[in-house]
């Protein structure tokens, strides 16, 4: 073994043609991880592999030699692309920059998850590892520290470089790269994974908009005052928000097949209630780009494609629905079962205005499901809450479930599917994932109900708003596609179908039911203070006015006043330009932020 790794080809004519063509076979594997190398047209093939090269000559000054970077080099790759393939697995979408923010959260998750392990995978794998074999006997070696080191700092200079030309508009014209944000698989398809990931770099920051200043974003707010709320303390309304993981109904793709019905009682709840769709910018995962954008009225369609927002950009306080509860005397709580360091919650809560925040290791003894703590228990501690606060206090409760998390093709003793698809007995583990998928729902619904049922039993006035954050991966809704004979590449509508979740809103007291049939989050707190009896804010006043117009708005797209769906960026609109500059006034615009019109 010894002598393997000793030996190098002493051929320089061979030892230059696996020096070139190993760059060439890396980067083929890479693309096999998720689609074909052949996607790529000739001149983004020849994009990509000048990175490949690069990282290549890094590696080699890195580690001295040749021998030693081709491997190493390759070895990245390898890791990099399975990474991808992951997290396609778990939600849908392509790794992107930022995701390094998110590397806590995934990894405390990661048990439930089942990689689904193909023939190909193995394959890309084992290729990989195939060409660490010539690659770790070819000769060269760089000997001088000084000539070493001046050969490092070039190379990174050339990858710096490369990063800035992939997302320059002369490289993006030239070669003919896909910008098409909304749909990263299809744009790393088209751009491969490294002109991809090179190419998104330039979206860590929020970009300012077309001609904002201080001055235009209050030349918007202008017309909006922050309104009072005239009814007295003791007549506000406790308010309970539960935004429920992976809630969702997926017959709003079609009716299909169940053994049962899974929301038997949201279905049948028809006093003192507002039901409806409520559009979503993420798909099976990013579960705090949702609360984020129902707890400050900010949308995702002004964020770079993928970026998560508690991670990045909350940094300081933020006016929020918490804080406005706060101002008005409300005792604000923010709930999760589960880790506070997920999507750096116990960091961004206090920043949105939050009093008290309760994670996983204050629930005592809680019923779990799949090794999360249930919805029962989770609602249950907003009952502990109301039950322990004073008679004088008013409760603002935010809870984040878990119950519903992905990894539905994991087997576990403590839950089994309910909910069936299909009378076969031998039907394949997707199949099964998706019915556990639909038994969860039915257990969520179980819960609420418990939930509701108490509430109705109480003197003091509570409204109850749950929505879903997204939801299930593909893997799961892929299921009910097939039998509805429905392909969400080739229809615009399935597409956006795909971003739809439940609302539902409750309240033991009167409320005005005027039904919403279509809204998103950003405008969904809004219309809960309205039926709470709370004055709007000034952005909550501009909301509910756009919303006039613009019923949807999300990343993915835009619903106009008479129903139709077009991709948010396909969509020209005065009201769109105006909320852009609120947006970036309430989030990135930390001195010339006007407090006053957002609280």
């Amino acid at each position: 073994m010894k002598k393997f790794f000793r030996y190098k080809i002493k051929s320089k004519a061979l030892a230059t043609v696996l020096m070139l063509a190993i760059p060439v076979a890396a980067l083929m594997l890479m693309e096999s991880y998720t689609h074909v190398p052949w996607d790529l047209t000739p001149p983004i093939f020849i994009l990509n592999l000048v990175g490949y090269y690069l990282i290549y000559l890094l590696g080699t000054f890195l580690f001295g030699g040749v021998a030693g970077g081709y491997t190493f080099a390759t070895l990245l790759f390898m890791c990099c692309g399975l990474a991808n393939y992951c997290v396609v697995c778990f939600r849908s979408s392509p790794i992107v920059p930022w995701d390094i923010y998110s590397i806590r959260t995934a990894v405390s998750v990661a048990d439930n998850y089942n990689i689904d392990i193909t023939g190909k995978l193995i394959g890309v794998v084992l290729g990989f590892l195939a060409l660490t074999v010539p690659g770790g006997v070819l000769p060269g070696k760089v000997k001088k520290l000084r000539i070493r080191l001046a050969g490092l700092a070039l190379s990174i200079c050339c990858v710096f470089g490369y990063v800035k030309a992939v997302g320059s508009d002369a490289v993006i014209e030239t070669v003919g790269l896909d910008t098409t944000l909304f749909t990263p698989n299809v744009l790393y398809r088209n751009n491969g994974l490294l002109a991809g990931f090179a190419g998104n770099i330039r979206f860590m920051k929020v970009e300012k908009p077309e001609g904002y200043s201080t001055k235009a974003a209050e030349e918007v707010a202008q017309s909006y005052q922050t309104q009072e709320t005239t009814t007295a303390k003791k007549d506000l309304p406790n308010i309970i928000v539960i935004m429920n993981e992976a809630f969702s109904d997926l017959s709003v793709f079609g009716d299909f097949h169940a053994s049962e019905d899974y929301m038997p009682f949201i279905h049948s709840l028809d006093k003192n209630v507002l039901k409806g769709h409520a559009y979503v910018s993420v798909k099976g995962g990013n579960t705090a780009n949702s609360e984020f954008e129902f707890l400050t009225g900010d949308s995702m369609a002004f964020m770079p494609t993928g970026s998560v927002p508690y991670q990045q950009y909350v940094k300081s306080k933020i006016p929020s629905l918490a804080s406005r509860l706060g101002e008005l005397g409300y005792t604000t709580t923010a709930i999760h079962p589960y880790y506070g360091s997920g999507w750096n919650r116990n960091t961004v809560y206090p920043l949105l205005g939050f009093d008290n925040m309760i994670f996983k290791d204050a629930f005592t003894a809680p019923k779990k499901i799949r090794n999360y703590i249930s919805d029962e228990s989770a609602f249950q501690k907003i009952i502990d809450l109301y039950e322990e606060k004073g008679t004088d206090e008013k409760l603002f409760a935010f809870e984040v479930t878990m119950q519903n998390h992905g990894g539905y093709s994991k087997d576990t003793d403590d839950f089994r599917e309910s909910v069936y698809l299909t009378d076969e007995l031998n039907q394949g583990t997707q199949v099964r994932a998706a019915e556990k998928y639909l038994t969860l729902i039915q257990k969520s619904d179980e819960a609420f109900k418990e939930l509701v049922e108490y509430f109705e039993k109480q003197k003091e006035p509570t409204i109850i708003l749950m929505f879903g954050d997204h939801q299930p991966s593909d893997y799961i809704t892929n299921v009910i596609l097939r039998e509805l004979d429905l392909d969400r590449d080739e229809s615009q509508d399935v597409y956006f179908d795909n971003y739809i979740v439940p609302y539902i809103m409750w309240s033991n007291y009167d409320m005005d039911t005027t039904q919403v049939e279509n809204i998103s989050l950003n405008y969904l707190s809004g219309l809960l203070m309205e039926k709470a009896g709370i004055g709007l804010t000034g952005y909550q006043q501009f909301l509910k006015d756009m919303q006039a117009e613009l019923p949807v708005i999300t990343a993915n797209m835009v619903m106009e006043a008479d129903g139709d769906r077009e991709p948010e960026k396909d969509v020209q609109s005065e009201w769109i330009e105006n909320y852009n500059k609120l947006v970036y006034n309430h989030l990135c615009d930390k001195t010339g932020r006007l407090s006053g019109f957002f609280e």
